[in-house]
């Protein structure tokens, strides 16, 4: 599909190079372009009018551990992540129809595997290296964009149980939270690993939202799955089936009160291996959880109409989340943080972060896992501190430091202190 769409690129730049003399193929500075690679003379705006967005960026971290866990050292972990975007209606006459695939290059070593030993993993790009086919689906808007119905190969991350502001932070419990990740088969529908499954959400009106997935169960471990093609849809393998309501407020355009929002939802599961503490039967699975995302201060203050739509300022999160202490390794999960966007005069697109999160291994996990460890087993903490400093439009570069608190639980690993950076390219 790539192919043929950079294809279909190169065959509509030469027709409008041909048929166009008046197409631009001045580029701005290089500092002052939204991208790296600019307009391609002319042909990305082109394509953009047509229905068609390319997308790549490329993201390089290197991590330090300092202090505790397994070693000391330091590693190199990048991400290529390239895909299309296609508005149906542009490019067919189809209304209300899109099409996207997104593809990764997973590269590099995981700081957490190699140095800390923790599983509330330090970097949220690092994976088995790979190429990989993460998403590919279709959706079809209805009813004037109330409904909206995505099929293909999807993720749950993207949409479920994610708060909007810790999403600024690197470590991966902030995106897609330990009590997912240590509980559903592999990991769960979440980067890097997309499966088949279908997304339903109804948006009424501006200030409620309700949707619903069913994912493929089990996908198979990543170095199983390299490249994103393994689909099975079986009993033995079950599926996931996420839930999840969505309440705003100040959120409409004559609103100018500070901005909120709350998240309840709930996963199931089915499947051999719904089970986290087994490896042959289940008799299903399940996790229920809250999400608060809410602005405490605006620049200008809570109700200038000047600066009605502006995000800079003090902002907080919270997410809670529970799962059955029989079956699951985690069964309590709590992350908070603050963030402030502009906080330093003229640094309007910075942000800083504060976040700590907690992950408790349950009763099960003590009693099988405890005795591996030398001891009870303790909860794993984080607390993270991040700055992401925009330098031009396609460039960011985000220093942060991580102490992770009982790395694994265990008793035999003492606490970690990582200091790390991330650039993010935009092509």
């Amino acid at each position: 599909m790539i192919v043929g769409l950079f294809a279909f690129w190169a065959g509509s730049l030469a027709s409008a190079e041909n048929g166009n003399s008046n197409l631009a193929i001045d580029e701005e500075p290089i500092l002052e372009r939204n991208q790296l690679a600019g307009e391609w003379f002319g042909g990305r705006p082109m394509l953009s009018d047509r229905g068609v967005e390319f997308l790549c960026g490329y993201t390089a971290e290197v991590w330090g551990n300092t202090l505790g866990g397994v070693k000391e050292g330091s590693v190199y972990t990048g991400l290529l992540a390239c895909g299309v975007e296609i508005d149906l209606e542009k490019v067919l006459g189809w209304k209300g129809a899109s099409a996207s695939t997104t593809w990764l290059w997973l590269s590099g070593r995981d700081a957490s595997e190699d140095l800390v030993g923790n599983f509330l993993t330090v970097s949220n790009v690092s994976g088995f290296n790979t190429v990989r086919m993460f998403e590919s689906w279709f959706q079809q808007n209805l009813l004037e964009e109330k409904l909206s119905i995505r099929l293909g190969q999807i993720s749950a991350d993207s949409e479920f149980l994610v708060s909007d502001y810790a999403g600024l932070f690197i470590n991966a419990t902030f995106g897609w939270p330990a009590v997912a990740y240590m509980n559903l088969p592999e990991g769960g529908p979440a980067f890097p690993m997309g499966t088949l499954g279908t997304r339903i959400a109804w948006n009424p009106n501006h200030w409620f939202t309700y949707q619903s997935a069913v994912f493929q169960g089990n996908f198979f471990a990543q170095d199983v799955n390299r490249h994103g093609f393994r689909w099975r849809l079986d009993s033995q393998t079950g599926v996931t089936i996420f839930s999840e309501a969505q309440c705003r407020w100040n959120a409409g355009e004559c609103e100018t009160g500070l901005a909120g929002q709350f998240k309840a939802g709930a996963w199931f599961q089915t499947g051999i291996k719904a089970d986290a503490l087994a490896q042959t039967t289940s008799s299903g699975n399940s996790g229920y959880y809250a999400v608060i995302d809410q602005m405490i201060l605006r620049e200008g203050g809570p109700r200038s109409a000047s600066i009605q739509k502006s995000d800079q300022g003090l902002a907080c999160f919270g997410r809670v989340s529970f799962a059955p202490a029989d079956r699951n390794v985690v069964d309590f999960y709590f992350d908070a943080g603050i963030t402030c966007k502009g906080c330093i005069p003229t640094r309007d697109d910075d942000t800083a972060g504060l976040g700590f999160g907690m992950a408790q291994l349950s009763n099960g996990a003590q009693a099988s896992l405890g005795d591996e460890n030398g001891g009870p087993l303790s909860p794993e903490m984080v607390v993270e501190f991040t700055y992401q400093s925009q330098i031009t439009p396609w460039l960011v570069v985000q220093p942060d430091i991580q102490y992770l608190i009982n790395p694994s639980g265990s008793s035999q690993l003492s606490n970690a202190f990582v200091i790390g950076a991330r650039a993010a390219i935009i092509f």
